[in-house]
C-alpha cells in the first residue's frame, strides 16, 4: 500500500507545476535563479562515474548556439560537502535535502528541466549522451513555448 501512495505521488508531482522554484546550497542559503532562462538541475554523486562522465557532455552541448543563452545549469552534489565553483563552466553546489522535496532523486544522476515559470519539462533518471540531451533540451524549447 506504502508504495501505492509513494508511486502516484510521484506521478502527480510530475504531472504538476512548481509554481516558483526555490533551490538552496548544502547551508540553506537560496540561490538565486533567473526568471527568463529554462532550469537544467543535475543532481550528481562525485561517487558515480556516470555522473562524472555527464559533465563534458553537459559543457559541450550547453555551447552550441542553438542552446547558448536559453538554458543555466545547476548541479548539485548529494555527496558533497561544501560548494565546488573551481570550474566556472560547471559549478556545483553542495545539495540541500530542501531541493529533494520538489525534486526527488531515485539515484544519481538525475536531471530536470524546468521552465521558467516552474513547469516540468523533462525528467531524465539516469546517464545522458550528447545525442540524447540534445533531443531533450530540443523537446524542452518546443514544450515552453508560451
Amino acid at each position: 500500500m506504502k508504495t501505492i501512495i509513494l508511486i502516484l505521488s510521484i506521478i502527480t508531482l510530475f504531472k504538476t507545476s512548481f509554481g516558483e522554484v526555490k533551490l538552496f546550497d548544502k547551508s540553506g542559503r537560496e540561490i538565486p535563479l533567473p526568471k527568463d532562462k529554462i532550469l537544467i538541475l543535475n543532481f550528481i554523486s562525485y561517487s558515480c562515474g556516470h555522473c562524472m562522465a555527464e559533465i563534458p557532455v553537459f559543457k559541450k552541448v550547453l555551447s552550441k548556439q542553438e542552446f547558448r543563452g536559453r538554458f543555466i545549469l545547476y548541479t548539485f552534489s548529494l555527496d558533497g560537502k561544501e560548494n565546488n565553483f573551481k570550474d566556472p563552466e560547471f559549478p556545483i553546489y553542495a545539495n540541500n535535502s530542501k531541493n529533494n522535496v520538489l525534486f526527488p532523486t531515485m539515484g544519481t544522476p538525475t536531471t530536470y528541466i524546468i521552465s521558467p515559470s516552474g513547469k516540468k519539462l523533462e525528467v531524465i533518471y539516469g546517464s545522458i549522451t550528447e545525442k540524447s540531451l540534445e533531443s531533450f533540451l530540443q523537446n524542452s524549447l518546443r514544450k515552453n513555448v508560451k
